[in-house]
């Protein structure tokens, strides 16, 4: 089995004045799933932006090299306030600054680029353009709304409409941690080059997987090739 290659993982928090009440559950979520990380080994890398009218990195992928450091930081977040909430301008400016060799990605190393987005509300700007280009750049998108939050938008902006998760209120939030981190392992397993073998960090809850395979008469020569790749993904 091959060593997977960590994970660079970006949280965009809704710092907006209509999230105040919210914000410490928020930043207790970051915590909690930080904690599952693998910092220390230089495996995972860890940023935190906040983003109200305009964002404000917190730090960047390549700011700090401990999981200590980066909790400590996380513990210390103030909510920042303003509005409207821009979650377009946001996930631009992330494509632009935070996803870059400069600020720490590892993305033209292969590492998996992850991306976590906690949102109390519908955005004020447009989504779609940030939002694709994001995943252009190969980024796996989690959006995470609450019932003030646009489920279709969240929908738009996740790498795939599976990846959404809702919550009634922020507090609420360790209910979909599970969800999340079976996410995030399936981000591992698409992001790794197909092998025979596929690493999953964590026990997954069962696949169904179906395999649909051309039969026609241009694949005659090829067949036996394609069978054997079934069999060594099963």
């Amino acid at each position: 089995e091959r060593q997977l290659p960590g994970r660079d993982v970006v949280f965009l928090l809704d710092g907006s004045d209509g999230t105040r009440t919210g914000f410490p559950a928020m930043r207790d979520f970051v915590q909690r799933v930080v904690e599952t990380l693998s910092v220390d080994n230089n495996k995972d890398r860890v940023s935190v932006v906040q983003y109200s009218r305009d964002p404000t990195v917190q730090f960047y992928l390549n700011t700090y090299a401990t999981k200590g450091e980066i909790l400590d930081t996380i513990r210390g977040l103030r909510h920042k306030g303003g509005r409207p909430l821009n979650t377009g301008a946001a996930l631009q400016y992330l494509r632009d600054n935070v996803f870059t060799a400069s600020a720490g990605s590892r993305r033209v190393e292969g590492v998996p680029q992850v991306l976590i987005l906690l949102s109390g509300g519908r955005s004020f700007d447009n989504v779609d353009t940030p939002a694709s280009t994001l995943k252009q750049k190969g980024v796996f998108v989690i959006g995470i709304g609450t019932r003030n939050s646009d489920s279709r938008e969240l929908q738009k902006i996740s790498y795939d409409p599976s990846y959404a998760l809702s919550v009634s209120e922020f507090t609420d939030l360790p209910s979909v941690q599970e969800q999340l981190s079976s996410v995030m392992s399936t981000v591992l397993v698409r992001a790794t080059p197909m092998t025979p073998t596929v690493t999953v960090e964590r026990q997954l809850p069962g696949r169904d997987v179906v395999f649909l395979l051309d039969g026609s008469d241009g694949t005659r020569t090829g067949f036996p090739a394609m069978r054997d790749f079934v069999q060594r993904v099963v």
